[in-house]
């Protein structure tokens, strides 16, 4: 292939790969400023809300539930617009995901739920089952006081005196609404 044929089709490429990544920029989800953290309470829970612009319809539900993880606990964690690179500040960064808890650690578990039109308080729950047996449930109510953004709070707990499968429930209930998600556990 000649020389100048190779130099039109690398500038082709290189201009292609441009306009696609100028293209996913732009579908970003609009936010309406900077994260609000609030402070890490004594209990170990940490909460952090971001707003977004919404254009709630009637009738839609409040809130939707987004997902429940956990991980091992780290300080740092969780964040929102704290990921280095990414083509947006809607992001979020948490410990990294792994349900496999090992002997002696303290553990992270999250939920995250997008608050659509919701003002006042939100009970989380978080529930760590084994078939009938209950292991631990522990739970948070934190309060709104504007809509229109997503939640992510985390809840740093020592390991329970457990071993075997298992699996966390995490539940969301603003008002008269309940959501939840499930993961698997497997505590070593």
């Amino acid at each position: 292939m000649p020389v100048y044929t190779r130099s039109i089709l690398f500038v082709s490429i290189a201009l292609a790969l441009a306009a696609c990544s100028a293209s996913t920029q732009g579908g970003a989800t609009p936010s309406t400023g900077s994260p609000q953290t609030l402070s890490a309470p004594a209990n170990g829970g940490y909460e952090v809300f971001r707003p977004l612009v919404m254009h709630a319809r009637a009738g839609a539900r409040a809130f939707l539930m987004n997902f429940v993880a956990n991980g091992p606990a780290q300080g740092g964690v969780p964040c929102i617009g704290c990921v280095a690179g990414a083509s947006s500040s809607d992001t979020i960064g948490m410990t990294g995901p792994s349900s496999y808890v090992r002997s002696k650690a303290t553990w992270q578990y999250a939920i995250s739920y997008t608050d659509i039109s919701f003002v006042g308080n939100c009970k989380l729950t978080y529930d760590i089952t084994s078939g009938k047996i209950a292991i631990d449930k522990f739970s948070k109510t934190i309060h709104l006081s504007s809509a229109g953004g997503f939640v992510l709070y985390a809840f740093d707990r020592p390991r329970p005196k457990f071993s075997g499968s298992a699996t966390l429930t995490g539940t969301v209930t603003c008002g008269k609404d309940t959501q939840s998600a499930q993961a698997p556990l497997e505590f070593e």
